[in-house]
């Protein structure tokens, strides 16, 4: 990929827990056409997964059916850089919110301690961790959660 190239994928995705899969087959396809490796498409695909079933879960409290919107954008720039983008037009999710679950440390699972063996609310961590930065915007009944990656060695 040339500095001077800006790659996009986008596409929107009926609401279901199978949303994500679909979204990351279609997403590995535009991948490989970008030469960014393996490894970072597998942190990026978990992203989607967690993202992706947070609005089928919760914005849209299991309804199947409604949009889910995923853009990927690569800018090949001076620092060259990806932006995800996740939309849906469900419950919104307050700044608060999203602050308390960004600052959220990672607790080890314990096999003596079953509180620590919950398997939701990782989700924000986990993405949080993986990338630059994540940030909520809020347009209307449309919540678009963005995240940014800076791609190291991508050239």
């Amino acid at each position: 990929m040339t500095n001077s190239q800006i790659r996009r994928f986008g596409s929107t995705y009926p609401s279901s827990l199978e949303a994500s899969r679909d979204a990351c087959v279609e997403l590995n396809q535009f991948w490989q056409q970008t030469g960014v490796d393996d490894e970072f498409f597998s942190q990026v695909e978990l992203c989607i997964v967690e993202m992706m079933n947070n609005a089928f879960l919760h914005a849209y409290a299991e309804e199947e059916g409604r949009p889910i919107e995923l853009l990927c954008e690569i800018d090949g720039q001076v620092k060259p850089q990806l932006t995800l983008s996740i939309s849906d037009h469900g419950s919104a999710m307050s700044q608060q919110e999203l602050a308390r679950k960004l600052s959220n440390d990672f607790i080890e699972p314990d096999p003596a301690d079953d509180s620590t063996w919950t398997t939701s609310g990782r989700g924000f961590i986990i993405v949080s961790s993986l990338m630059d930065s994540v940030v909520l915007k809020t347009n209307g009944d449309k919540n678009t959660f963005v995240m940014k990656k800076e791609l190291v060695g991508s050239d």
